[in-house]
């Protein structure tokens, strides 16, 4: 224990005398944007190492459900018992390692971090650089139905944000520095860097200033280097055709169904996690009854399992027949074409469902790759209809491309990350027209009947955040921090004689009207003062009481400033009270020194 004491106050030593003075001297002698670029090169190093750790983790935890399944080692009954009750597994070791490591309150979704990027709030503990990893594995891992990519961002973000706080960076700088982590994880993932940067510019920091997006760009190629060092290449092979202008039309078309599919994803995620929370509030109770049911949901359609990148792969290449004959239950029916039709409508319908359930019922994982996983079967299902019709011939494997790019814009709503992650995954870009119209289309139609993606859903409709730029800068900033305490306090009962003399010796153009526990009564406007003292005759008449106005627009010192320009503008004034909950005056607020820091913050995400 001594010894464990003492390697630790060496080590803090070591930090404050040796590396915290390297970077100090760094930032003196090569300023600090050389200093920025170099740690979004390591931060980008690590996360991408971090991400091909969690690729192989879950590679291996599927071997061993492969195995653990195979068909050939046991009787049929016990081989379809295990394959009903694998996720199940997988689930309850998420389930465990989440509580050890982050608690009750364990985020699985990019909401609470793309709230905390708005606010500015970067600490994340260093226990997600890690906790992520490892839940997500044996959810995915054991056949669990979602995505790596948000557990790999929220490990990205989580050593972006403790690479930042090692070295100690400035907290304006510390967002930049998460985004460096979050493009790389992405771009590790998919091999595909400038989707990495986009997504974190699109999705994470939609703020950021184009100059901000240097250090992002590092990052996020180095990730892809070290990444493809690692894994010897692309993951995925999905290959392409050149796109003909005949099917343009069905590009147009294609467009509207993705965006309608995309819709169909938000609200059904949303519906069914809410259903689920609402009806089992214990979380044991979700990992049982929840976990349950998607067990049963995947063993009756076992191309759920998993994030399904194995099927797109399929899908590209037109290999149906694996897609069909995957199901032991479904198998059993005579028609390989009704087989399909009902693995493509589960598809459309469930793969959503089963991913809520999950994240929810204790897993851990995302919604990114059930989208383009769904897109993938959305187009591929178009483009198969529109040639049973014989009216024009349309590459199935560009369409399946293309639904990828059109559902993840709709659900996802980040146009730019779509086109460029499906035109880097495919690898190249002759697909480049058709991604646009196709995410074009979906984005703008998308947005007429679900205004926000699903990772900003719940926050706009809880009113923590906010699309407008401006309105999000205020609201990461409370109004304490622009708090006047600088006033005269006036009595109800105090002479306007008093009040005159008070006036003539200060600037104050407000004055709070308080009793004796400090609680606001009222306030007496400077304006209001002057045209009484045009007539000294009512010096003798008049109390503070006959000038006092009742308080409007009271805001409390942990609202935020976007709350008290809302305030201003729907009052018409130039100085609004402070008082907490019980009424205690703190003190007033004016739009002057708001439009100061406005412009402060805006300096600063444009500075780099």
């Amino acid at each position: 224990m001594k010894l464990r004491i003492k390697f630790t106050r060496l080590m803090l030593r070591f930090h404050r005398r040796v590396i915290l003075k390297v970077a100090l001297f760094w930032q003196t002698r090569w300023g600090e944007r050389s200093f920025l670029v170099t740690l979004s090169i390591l931060i980008g190093a690590v996360a991408a190492v971090a991400a091909a750790g969690l690729h192989m983790l879950v590679t291996k935890f599927e071997e061993f459900g492969i195995w653990l399944t195979e068909p050939h080692a046991f009787q049929e009954y016990i081989y379809l018992t295990l394959l009903l009750c694998l996720p199940m597994l997988g689930l309850c070791a998420s389930f465990i390692i989440q509580r050890v490591l982050g608690g009750p309150r364990y985020a699985k979704s990019l909401s609470p971090l793309i709230l905390s990027l708005s606010r500015k709030r970067t600490n994340i503990p260093a226990l997600e650089m890690i906790s992520h990893m490892l839940s997500s594995a044996f959810s995915v891992g054991f056949g669990g139905s979602a995505g790596l990519e948000a557990p790999s961002v929220l490990t990205g973000a989580a050593i972006g944000a403790n690479g930042a706080g090692f070295f100690r960076v400035n907290r304006v700088r510390r967002n930049l520095l998460i985004g460096c982590g979050a493009a790389a994880a992405i771009s590790a993932i998919f091999d595909s860097p400038i989707a990495g940067v986009l997504f974190a510019a699109e999705v994470l920091l939609p703020e950021i200033s184009v100059s901000a997006l240097v250090p992002m760009v590092m990052s996020s190629a180095v990730a892809a280097v070290i990444s493809r060092m690692i894994s010897q290449g692309n993951h995925f092979e999905f290959v392409t055709e050149p796109w003909r202008t005949d099917s343009v039309p069905s590009y147009f078309i294609l467009g509207l169904i993705s965006a309608l599919v995309g819709v169909y994803v938000i609200r059904c995620a949303y519906f069914t996690a809410d259903k689920l929370k609402s009806r089992f509030r214990s979380p044991y109770q979700r990992l049982f009854v929840g976990g349950g049911l998607l067990c049963v949901l995947l063993f009756l359609f076992p191309t759920l399992r998993g994030q399904g990148y194995l099927y797109i792969e399929k899908l590209f290449k037109g290999n149906l027949s694996e897609i069909a004959n995957n199901s032991p239950l479904l198998s059993q029916l005579p028609s390989e074409t009704l087989i399909l039709v009902i693995v493509f409508i589960a598809v459309l319908l469930f793969k959503v469902v089963v991913s809520v359930l999950t994240v929810d019922s204790g897993g851990d994982g995302g919604i990114f790759a059930p989208s383009m996983f769904i897109g993938a079967f959305t187009g591929f299902g178009f483009a198969r209809l529109v040639n049973l019709t014989g009216i024009v011939e349309l590459q199935e494997c560009n369409f399946v491309a293309v639904g990828m790019c059109g559902v993840f814009t709709a659900v996802m709503r980040a146009p730019l990350t779509g086109i460029f992650l499906i035109a880097e995954v495919t690898g190249g870009y002759i697909l480049l027209v058709p991604l646009m119209i196709v995410s074009a289309v979906s984005y703008l139609l998308a947005r007429i009947f679900e205004p926000n993606s699903i990772y900003r859903k719940a926050l706009v409709e809880n009113n923590l955040l906010d699309d407008d730029r401006d309105r999000t800068m205020l609201r990461s900033l409370p109004v304490r921090l622009c708090l006047n305490r600088n006033y005269h306090v006036l009595k109800v009962d105090q002479s306007l004689e008093r009040l005159v003399n008070l006036v003539e010796g200060t600037p104050e153009e407000i004055f709070p009207v308080l009793d004796d526990d400090g609680k606001l009564l009222g306030v007496v406007h400077l304006e209001k003062v002057l045209s009484v003292m045009l007539n000294p005759q009512t010096y003798g008449l008049l109390l503070v009481m006959d000038l006092m106005e009742s308080p409007v627009g009271t805001v409390t010192p942990d609202d935020d400033l976007a709350y008290a320009m809302a305030n201003f503008e729907k009052f018409n004034l130039n100085y609004l009270p402070v008082c907490d909950s019980s009424g205690i005056f703190h003190g007033f607020i004016a739009k002057a020194p708001i439009f100061a820091k406005y412009r402060k913050m805006v300096n600063e995400a444009n500075a780099f």
